[in-house]
């Protein structure tokens, strides 16, 4: 899967930025309907054409913002690159309302969002260019550069503020997923430790109070035969209690030696970002465990590569984490409901899922559902 861009920080019909430029857009069409009720322009074919672009770079901005959708997808793009000759359909049939203009300034913030910074650079310079032909048929080069170059100014600085605000969440991102990568990790290191300790303590109770009790048993076998009859049968009491102490101890080593497998629900649940979407939901068994840390270190990142998936490339607005077992293999499912037509390019992500259940017996699979949503489906033999 090819590296993911964040999210767009117009990504929201009620974002700040989107907004602002409601805001704007109202600003700007309040000046021919003033023009109109003045009588400096006259409803005619041209001025038609006009306001039709004025409205359809609003349409397009609404269904830009409501497309729930990340930075980079095709249909977004394609939203935004359709809004340049809406904005210059306006500037060119609303002649008087210079401000149309000013329509390319929210065209170029949402470019420097969705396109990378040499496209959408070469898409506002053809954008420009049919703007200054459009101003200098219409007031002449000397008149024309001004405005040229104060728009020019605009445009810059939309694009920087928003460069600045998607590296801001590039970077919020991926301190998300370091710091939810160290949560899982430190869950399963304190599992493991948890096991780790459990198996020391019932070494030094097999070793210290077992070999001891043994000891004591049989030295009160050998007092009660040497013993005076009104002592052997508190001897033989002592003998009874060391013996039944003696099953207890190796009841709780047998016990702590027991490996139930390693937990991973609290590690798999640390994945789960603090965002309001997508919601993530977790169904997890209570007998699915893998015996080996490494095995559980695979299933980790398998979840932590799906779910940063799933937020960046899906679209999808719920992930169900599925962790089962059967007779003899433990489950991983990660599926949305987003919007795959089909199966992703197995770019470095994907490969590194596939490498690393390999190397402790497992298999990946990744389907497209009927609904098209993805599953990937991770799976793990356990032994007996």
């Amino acid at each position: 899967m090819p590296p993911a861009t964040t999210t767009s920080p117009w990504d929201s019909s009620l974002s700040p930025l989107s907004v602002a430029a409601y805001v704007t857009w109202l600003a700007i069409a309040s000046d021919p309907v003033i023009d109109l009720q003045q009588a400096r322009i006259t409803l005619d074919t041209r001025t038609s054409l006009g306001a039709a672009g004025l409205i359809a770079l609003l349409l397009l901005f609404v269904r830009r913002a409501r497309s729930d959708r990340q930075a980079g997808d095709a249909a977004v793009r394609m939203l935004v690159l359709l809004q340049v000759p809406a904005a210059l359909l306006a500037v060119w049939g609303l002649p008087r309302s210079g401000s149309m203009a000013i329509l390319l300034i929210l065209v170029s913030a949402q470019a420097f969002a969705v396109f990378a910074p040499r496209r959408a650079l070469l898409l506002m310079l053809a954008a420009n260019a049919g703007l200054a032909a459009l101003l200098i048929t219409r007031w002449g080069v000397a008149d024309a550069l001004p405005a040229l170059l104060a728009y020019a100014g605009f445009q810059g600085f939309a694009a920087l503020t928003t460069t600045y605000a998607r590296r801001a969440e590039h970077a919020r991102d991926e301190m998300r997923a370091i710091n939810a990568e160290l949560l899982g990790t430190r869950q399963l290191l304190l599992e493991s430790a948890r096991g780790e300790e459990r198996l020391a303590l019932s070494r030094e109770l097999h070793d210290v109070a077992g070999h001891k009790l043994t000891a004591l048993k049989l030295q009160l076998r050998m007092l009660e035969r040497e013993a005076d009859p009104a002592l052997r049968e508190a001897l033989r009491d002592c003998a009874r209690l060391s013996d039944e102490l003696l099953a207890e101890v190796r009841g709780v080593v047998d016990t702590l030696r027991a490996h139930d497998g390693i937990d991973l629900h609290a590690a798999l649940q640390a994945l789960a970002p603090a965002l309001p979407k997508p919601t993530i939901r977790f169904r997890l068994a209570d007998d699915a465990r893998v015996s080996r840390l490494d095995q559980a270190q695979a299933l980790l990142r398998v979840a932590q590569e799906a779910l940063t998936n799933a937020m960046r490339h899906a679209a999808c607005s719920t992930v169900i984490v599925v962790l089962d077992r059967d007779a003899d293999s433990v489950r991983l499912t990660i599926g949305d409901d987003g919007r795959a037509n089909a199966l992703p390019v197995e770019g470095n992500g994907l490969r590194g899922m596939r490498e690393r259940l390999a190397a402790v017996g497992g298999t990946l699979e990744i389907v497209v559902n009927s609904d098209g949503g993805l599953r990937i489906a991770a799976r793990l033999p356990v032994s007996p």
